[in-house]
């Protein structure tokens, strides 16, 4: 069975340092939520040759629930994120 693969490239808005600890915190509250049929296989904090602060992989054999995960996750994180760019890949 395939498994489809997404690349996430986001933006950071400038956060204060106490902006910073809000996101902080609230990362961590995400990540005791993550649903399980999506596998994070990574968080990287830089995108040298782009114009983005940074990139996460997806991974997931259902893509209805990588939809309702996307948009529950993409509400989470609005605030802070001023722009994303997903590339999806499907993993033979």
């Amino acid at each position: 069975m395939p498994s489809y693969l997404f690349l996430i490239f986001y933006k950071l808005k400038y956060l204060t340092p106490e902006e910073e600890e809000k996101a902080r915190a609230q990362w961590e509250e995400i990540m005791e939520s993550w649903p399980s049929k999506i596998r994070l296989v990574g968080v990287f904090d830089h995108a040298w040759g782009s114009s983005y602060n940074g990139f996460i992989i997806l991974e997931t054999d259902d893509m209805d629930a990588f939809v309702q995960f996307w948009k529950w996750f993409r509400d989470q994180i609005r605030w802070y994120i001023t722009a994303t760019k997903t590339i999806t890949a499907l993993k033979r």
